[in-house]
């Protein structure tokens, strides 16, 4: 699939100032790099579909990265691994952020609900955060705080200076966890269950969060246009801003 210009112009126009991409959208990292230079649009991040337990796997989607220009490749750990080889997964990611450093890049872990449950009296996305040290960085997916039975503004007040960026969605229902095979449907932030504005107040108290990121896994209709009320919901609030138009 090429990549997709006409959707970009709309996130854009929408007022967005940038994007975070999988990997590199549409193949071509010279022409989305171009696409979206012309378009305004900053890369925050980007998160890979690779194996990035893979050294070979990985090395090849961090130079992919590379080459998009994008500044920080995100991972997820696997739920397996948190519940039952943590020790090992550490040292893995920990490879990892060497990989990503030898490249100019920052390696961070994106959450979704495992990371929220205790193992040894401590919840795994602090033990994670505890074991790698300043190697890498974290984007909180409030979202999937929330269905990992957590207060995403206590997660991201205990990890402090270590988030980086935040990744807001929103639901009028939620799943019981992920990958549940149970349907849901996201909808505009700020607009169902989950609410932004604790989880934003304390990234701000934290200091180092550099974005705040709408996502969506399951949209009805049009994701543009989810996207665009979801930043429109944001500024109102003055939980965010958006391009002057």
């Amino acid at each position: 699939m090429g990549l997709d210009a006409a959707t970009l112009r709309e996130i854009a126009d929408a007022g967005f100032l940038g994007v975070e991409t999988v990997d590199v959208p549409g193949g071509d990292p010279i022409e989305a790099r171009t696409v979206l230079g012309d378009l305004d649009l900053e890369i925050t991040s980007s998160h890979t579909w690779a194996d990035w337990w893979d050294p070979d796997a990985f090395r090849r989607a961090a130079d992919a990265v590379v080459e998009l220009g994008s500044p920080r490749i995100i991972v997820s750990p696997r739920a397996e691994d948190l519940r039952s080889a943590l020790g090992s997964l550490i040292d893995r990611l920990a490879a990892a952020a060497d990989v990503a450093g030898e490249r100019g890049l920052r390696l961070g872990i994106h959450n979704h609900d495992a990371e929220m449950a205790i193992v040894d009296d401590e919840r795994a996305i602090d033990r994670l955060a505890a074991g790698l040290g300043d190697a890498v960085d974290i984007q909180v997916d409030i979202f999937w705080a929330v269905v990992g039975h957590a207060d995403p503004a206590a997660v991201i007040a205990g990890l402090g200076e270590r988030v980086v960026s935040l990744h807001l969605k929103d639901g009028v229902a939620l799943p019981t966890r992920d990958q549940a095979d149970e349907p849901f449907v996201n909808v505009p932030v700020g607009s169902g269950v989950v609410d932004p504005g604790p989880a934003i107040a304390a990234a701000t108290t934290a200091g180092a969060v550099e974005w705040l990121i709408v996502e969506f896994d399951h949209v009805e209709g049009s994701p543009v246009e989810a996207t665009r009320a979801s930043l429109q919901n944001l500024v109102s609030r003055g939980l965010g801003r958006a391009r002057s138009t």
